[in-house]
């Protein structure tokens, strides 16, 4: 019995000290992510865990809106947030007052509705009959 009461001591203050350096852990990290929440206000820079950087737009008490582009915005939980970005750290900068890509496409394809659509020439129209007859020759793995 007597040589048990080491082996149950050593035993006891080794969970101890695991238990104590998860709760630090635990506790480094909640107030990490506290002063990231903190430090996150209306026009700040983000960057979300998936990878996209974007600006704060609203800030709620469990979500904010990011506007990824000029027009472009999301809601995200506060957790997708990974960290606030100094503009140092970006390596790219966009204008906010640039036009949105989606703006010059649209205009080219109201442009070029006027103008009449282009046939198919014959040879390259085929017709059920013919496109029939091609798939008889390569039937599929179900068929034979």
């Amino acid at each position: 019995m007597s040589g048990f009461l080491p082996m149950i001591l050593i035993l006891v203050v080794f969970l101890g000290l695991m238990s104590w350096t998860t709760r630090r852990s635990m506790k480094k990290q909640q107030n990490q992510r506290q002063e990231l929440e903190n430090s996150m206000t209306e026009g700040s820079r983000v960057m979300l865990t998936s990878g996209l950087y974007g600006t704060l737009t609203h800030v709620g008490e469990k979500q904010a809106i990011v506007e990824l582009a000029p027009g472009a915005e999301v809601a995200v939980v506060k957790q997708a947030i990974s960290k606030v970005v100094n503009p140092e750290e970006e390596e790219f900068s966009f204008a906010d007052d640039q036009p949105s890509v989606g703006a010059e496409p649209e205009q080219a394809a109201i442009e070029g509705a006027e103008q009449p659509a282009i046939e198919a020439s014959e040879e390259y129209q085929e017709t059920g009959a013919q496109q029939a007859e091609k798939s008889a020759e390569y039937p599929s793995a179900g068929e034979k």
